[in-house]
């Protein structure tokens, strides 16, 4: 299996199970680090450890050491994320039919973690990925979105401004969510 997800081309409606738990793991990786260095560091606490299992789940189960392994690979937040990517790993969740609720269930898989999972595995999802880069987006056309990603009613309420905009636009939310983190991110 390839342990990499592109950050630049993430969307995939058709993930197999290892697949869709690469990507969540990507997304929990990703949360507040550069999409690039997630993926690399991602992959490359994957391939280390590939002879430990099959997917990327039978794998984070059984490296020793998880939260020292990730920080080894560059990723980020590794305490806390270790911790999240355990709590998914043996879960027993149905990543292809669970839902945003049973997602943030997990410690650490917030709201915009867990949307930008779903929204780029699977179609027609009527959710917002609230990053920095959406969050400007929004602040540049007229809404006061605070800097960082809110929570709670806050975040449904911006959630729906982004959702207006996206449908304005013409575009799949997957494929608007994606042409702002392209565009903003080559600007910062």
């Amino acid at each position: 299996m390839n342990f990499f997800v592109d950050p630049d081309d993430v969307t995939n409606y058709k993930c197999t199970t290892p697949e869709l738990e690469l990507h969540i793991l990507f997304w929990v990786c990703a949360a507040g680090k550069n999409g690039n260095a997630a993926a690399r560091g991602l992959q490359k606490l994957l391939e280390k450890w590939k002879r430990l299992g099959r997917t990327p789940f039978a794998i984070v189960r059984k490296i020793p050491f998880l939260a020292q392994e990730m920080k080894l690979a560059g990723i980020g937040c590794y305490n806390n994320k270790s911790v999240t990517f355990l709590q998914l790993a043996k879960s027993n969740l149905d990543l292809g039919a669970c839902s945003v609720e049973d997602l943030e269930c997990i410690k650490g898989c917030g709201p915009k973690t867990a949307r930008c999972f779903l929204i780029h595995t699977r179609p027609n999802q009527r959710l917002a990925g609230l990053d920095t880069h959406a969050l400007k987006y929004l602040r540049v056309n007229g809404i006061d979105a605070p800097k960082s990603t809110p929570t709670g009613r806050k975040y449904r309420e911006l959630e729906q401004e982004f959702l207006k905009l996206a449908d304005k636009s013409g575009k799949s939310i997957a494929d608007f969510d994606l042409e702002i983190w392209l565009s903003y991110r080559k600007k910062s």
